[in-house]
């Protein structure tokens, strides 16, 4: 049964496994929603955030008129829907996968035998080993191997930025969904088999989540990162933060209001991110959603165990689709972002900042110049030529894009950066045999100051 509720409380006890050691284990529902409404400062980045849960500009519009229910999708996994009603909009909804009962007592051993068994069964069909990725030194002193150049390696931090290519968005016509579409699924599937990337060879394997969920999982495995940002992630509960918990990861994350996938039957997407729990702790978050778009935004502050300097994260994924009115959308999304920064009482020179995200615009687009007026860029937008983090065929249209970015405040000193493996991407294109998403990894590792 569905039931009225203070929203931004329910999402809090459902989704941020990360503040279960702020609360007692035998505290039921009730009283847990109680105790998060009581106490908003645990969740709050700082006073100038205010009440968290009172924040129109939080996670959701609080509405009396707002329900959720716990629900069990077609194949029997738990689950959470919420049914948000916007002023003078339609009823929205946000479904949210929780997470299965029978995963806690897989090893880390076990998960990566199934990494090593999901390559094993697609190389039945070609080449599927990942690219080749290189950490390449970035600055003056030249090719010199980071930890040579006088790093403190106490101070040193890897960040990961990922677009995985969500599951309710590049699902097959064979694939089940996890609930009953509510739009015409027959004319969905005619004009969007596999997502619409109808020329990836051998799609029924590439795009057959229980191979390619494990090797999203291998990619990500692979850096070794600690700071983790992830964008289209609809299995964020339900596979994600479960498997990535066995290697001493946390996490946090915040679904699309009227995700595309939910309508044909699939979970929410959002944005999710993740952190190595031994070296950073969480200090506080804010889930933001801007004012025009479905997308979202996390702001969070972590804070270095050992060195206790405190880094500001924003993980984000703006409007899509390549036009006028959409790049006017992205502009006034970047206009929120740095206002949370501008607004703050601490300055970005005291207090480094890491934004990571798929922006949906390139290089020149106004939204990322605005962007770099305030923080540089980890790769570089001018000179590499060969620089590209998307690169897809979808029909007959070949794209090749730079999307995604990782930005950072001066007062982070950069190390140096993953390789972008171009000419293999350039033969086989995303997604392939050898590698899950329609996006490519990026990453750079960097010292605190």
């Amino acid at each position: 049964m569905c039931r009225g509720s203070n929203l931004f409380s329910l999402v809090l006890m459902m989704l941020l496994p990360c503040y279960r050691s702020f609360i007692p284990s035998n505290m039921n529902k009730a009283t847990l929603a109680f105790c998060i409404r009581r106490k908003p400062h645990v969740h709050s980045l700082s006073k100038s955030y205010g009440n968290s849960h009172n924040d129109t500009n939080g996670l959701f519009q609080i509405s009396n008129n707002d329900k959720y229910c716990n629900i069990t999708d077609d194949f029997g996994c738990q689950a959470l829907e919420i049914h948000t009603f916007p002023p003078k909009s339609n009823e929205q909804w946000i479904r949210i996968e929780l997470e299965p009962p029978d995963i806690s007592h897989i090893s880390k051993e076990e998960v990566m035998q199934q990494i090593s068994q999901a390559e094993k069964d697609q190389s039945a069909y070609g080449r599927s080993d990942l690219y080749q990725r290189d950490w390449l030194p970035v600055g003056d002193e030249g090719m010199i191997p980071a930890q040579e150049k006088g790093t403190d390696l106490d101070n040193l931090f890897t960040v990961l930025q990922f677009n995985v290519l969500a599951e309710g968005l590049s699902f097959g016509p064979n694939a089940r969904s996890p609930f009953t579409p509510t739009q015409r699924l027959q004319e969905f599937k005619a004009k969007n088999t596999y997502g619409g990337f109808t020329s990836v060879k051998h799609p029924e394997v590439c795009f057959n989540y229980q191979l390619r969920r494990w090797r999203l999982l291998q990619a990500i495995l692979d850096v070794d990162a600690d700071i983790i940002g992830l964008e289209e992630v609809d299995r964020f509960h339900g596979f994600f933060l479960p498997m990535l918990k066995k290697f001493g990861y946390e996490g946090i994350f915040l679904p699309k209001v009227h995700s595309p996938g939910v309508k044909l039957g699939w979970y929410s997407d959002g944005c999710a991110l993740i952190f190595r729990s031994n070296m950073f702790k969480l200090e506080g978050f804010k889930h933001h959603k801007y004012s025009r778009g479905n997308q979202v935004c996390i702001v969070a502050r972590l804070r270095h165990r050992l060195t206790h300097q405190v880094i500001k994260l924003v993980v984000t994924h703006l409007k899509a689709q390549q036009n006028e009115k959409c790049e006017l959308i992205r502009k006034q999304q970047v206009d929120q972002i740095l206002q949370e920064f501008l607004n703050e009482t601490t300055s970005i020179e005291e207090e480094p900042i890491i934004v990571l995200g798929d922006f949906n615009s390139e290089p020149s687009s106004e939204s990322v110049k605005k962007v770099r007026g305030f923080l540089q860029s980890a790769y570089d937008l001018e000179r590499d030529e060969k620089l590209v983090t998307t690169w897809k065929t979808r029909g007959n249209s070949t794209v090749r894009r730079v999307i995604d970015y990782i930005f950072y405040s001066t007062n982070l000193q950069l190390k140096s950066i993953l390789s972008i493996p171009f000419e293999t991407v350039e033969e086989e294109k995303m997604p392939s045999l050898r590698y899950p998403s329609d996006h490519i990894l990026i990453a750079a590792k960097f010292e605190l100051p």
